[in-house]
């Protein structure tokens, strides 16, 4: 698996509802220790470090608060463009077209717009199938991450391993446009 395949495959599974086996597994901090990156690798450290460090009531309560309850800082990409409203539904079909066009369906209840299921589709996806996803999600991916910072947010390192392993994949020019399946 290329870094950049893995970079993402860990930061689906981190981003996610927190979960004891990866939690507690030494593997993933085997999959973190194996890159190269020395700042990508330092960036999944200190989000380990957070994990180790917090109670499992912590952990989990601060990420329903963090990701759940908070709109600024939801994993789910198109919120922050159309909300609740009807706009949403077509985007969904939209991004599940750039899905299927991968060889990659989607189940009945999954949202194509949650950032660890665009991550792990980034993970094993074809470079150019993954390009596209990744950038029609760029500006929610890099608003996210600002929104993380603003908080001092732990899950900020996650997400700055994915902008910048994001930069590295993708043109300037698909970072500047503001795609969301519209």
């Amino acid at each position: 698996m290329e870094e950049k395949q893995l970079i993402f495959k860990l930061c689906s599974i981190m981003l996610r509802y927190p979960d004891q086996a990866w939690v507690k597994s030494e593997e993933m901090y085997e999959m973190i220790s194996s890159l190269e990156d020395p700042n990508i690798k330092k960036a999944f450290l200190t989000f380990w470090d957070y994990i180790v460090q917090t109670s499992w009531e912590e952990l989990t309560e601060n990420y329903v608060k963090w990701f759940d309850l908070s709109e600024s800082t939801t994993l789910y990409l198109t919120y922050g463009i159309f909300g609740d409203n009807r706009e949403r539904g077509p985007a969904f079909v939209r991004l599940k077209l750039e899905f299927a066009k991968a060889g990659f369906y989607l189940k009945e209840n999954e949202l194509p717009d949650y950032l660890p299921l665009i991550l792990e589709f980034a993970s094993v996806a074809e470079p150019k199938f993954a390009q596209k996803v990744l950038a029609i999600h760029w500006k929610a991916i890099t608003n996210l991450l600002e929104e993380l910072k603003k908080e001092q947010n732990p899950y900020m390192s996650l997400v700055h391993v994915c902008v910048m392993t994001m930069e590295n994949l993708l043109p300037k020019t698909e970072q500047k446009m503001n795609h969301h399946a519209s």
